[in-house]
């Protein structure tokens, strides 16, 4: 019997130890999110009276969305397009702050991208805002993450120059570009 009972204190007690130690990964999975939600946050803020807003959009995230694939319906549907989802986080920065959490039945503001984009004041006034959004890519460390990264460093290469990104110009020989691999809404963890 005495054996018995030894045998149960020492599976309560490993129990016990493993329950302590995913508890203790989930609370710094919390605190990294919220640490990342803040950089996020604040460079909404910086950034939070850039865009022009008169004629933007109410989009309500749908299963199966990514913000990738809602920035290229409503931005002219090209793949490279899907990489100025920042414009609608910055419109949509009351909603959701990191872009790869929105889940169904956000509603999210599409501002116009031709207003946006080819006016060179408030393109001038991005660029800074896609290198600073790039910067805080550089904490997470998702695949997508690592994809995104270097198109939101181009993307702020491109504002503000003479001439407006050539997002309308078809690539010649140029080799598709990728959709970053964001978790559908619906299929994404739940951040505590």
């Amino acid at each position: 019997m005495k054996k018995i009972a030894l045998l149960l204190l020492s599976l309560v007690t490993v129990f016990g130890m493993i329950s302590c130690s995913s508890t203790g990964s989930m609370d710094d999975a919390a605190k990294k999110q919220a640490a990342l939600n803040k950089s996020f946050d604040k460079v909404y803020s910086t950034y939070a009276n850039v865009l022009d807003l008169e004629s933007a959009e109410t989009y309500e995230v749908k299963t199966g969305d990514t913000l990738t694939s809602i920035t290229k319906t409503f931005y002219a549907g090209k793949d490279e397009n899907g990489y100025y989802f920042p414009l609608i986080m910055l419109a949509s920065r009351g909603v959701v702050s990191d872009p790869e959490l929105i889940e169904p039945g956000m509603k999210l503001t599409i501002p116009n991208f031709e207003k946006n984009i080819n006016n060179k004041d408030i393109a001038t006034k991005l660029k800074p805002y896609f290198k600073d959004m790039a910067e805080v890519y550089k904490q997470k460390d998702t695949t997508a993450a690592a994809d995104i990264r270097p198109h939101l460093v181009e993307i702020s290469e491109e504002l503000g120059k003479d001439e407006a990104p050539a997002t309308d110009a078809p690539a010649v020989d140029a080799p598709a570009t990728p959709e970053p691999e964001v978790a559908p809404a619906a299929e994404q963890p739940a951040a505590n």
